[in-house]
């Protein structure tokens, strides 16, 4: 007795209606196949963007609410170096997009709680520097090449800061600062017995140092959690 696949081949020849419909249930699997596949692919798309969401505002919402406690509670110089790391985190596990958006929700937070001067200054002195620690670990950039091109936004920061709160107190505070270095000095200067009046282009020169040993110091603290 002949096979029964070999029956049912002779069948299928003897009757094309039979042919066709087993013709359209097998295409009709497969497409059912691909549009599943398709539609896996969809979801794990779709919760990979949930999972990046719910996590750039979770950094953000920590960055925020440590800001504004140590604000709040006069602390800032102590922890300064960990409110960027929300948004350097942010960037190395999502991108570079995740990290702005970690940094611009941090600064919306900051403007709703203590208004737009502390976001402002969230801006200036962490924000721009986590985003672009962030960029340059994200992109793998020589180590410190990463350190001096933070520095220098860090320092860029800090001078649209001090301007900022010039602008807001109605005071030069660079000339402040200048004239306080320079009294200070001065007084060093006398009690050690030295008769000499230091000039504003030394106290220029005394200033810009302290601040460029200043920053990478504190942007090389921060790369310590790179390692």
């Amino acid at each position: 007795r002949p096979p029964f696949p070999s029956a049912f081949t002779a069948l299928q020849a003897r009757n094309p209606p039979l042919q066709a419909a087993v013709s359209g249930a097998a295409s009709g699997e497969e497409r059912r196949g691909v549009d599943e596949g398709e539609e896996g692919a969809d979801l794990h798309e779709a919760l990979t963007k949930t999972r990046r969401l719910v996590e750039c505002a979770m950094f953000a919402s920590v960055a925020g609410l440590a800001y504004f406690l140590s604000n709040s509670l006069a602390i800032e110089n102590y922890f300064s170096c960990f409110f960027p790391l929300p948004i350097v985190i942010s960037s190395l596990r999502w991108g570079l997009e995740a990290g702005r958006k970690t940094m611009v929700a941090t600064v919306l937070l900051l403007f709703t709680l203590s208004g737009p001067v502390k976001a402002l200054t969230y801006l200036l002195m962490h924000g721009v520097v986590g985003l672009s620690m962030g960029t340059m670990w994200r992109l793998e950039t020589n180590w410190i090449v990463s350190i001096i091109i933070c520095a220098i936004i860090r320092a860029v920061g800090a001078c649209g800061y001090v301007l900022v709160t010039s602008f807001l107190i109605r005071e030069n505070i660079f000339q402040l600062i200048t004239v306080n270095i320079h009294a200070s000095l001065t007084y060093i200067l006398a009690a050690a017995g030295v008769n000499t009046i230091p000039s504003m282009d030394a106290i220029y020169v005394i200033f810009g140092t302290l601040v460029i040993f200043k920053l990478p110091n504190y942007i090389y603290r921060m790369s310590w959690f790179r390692k």
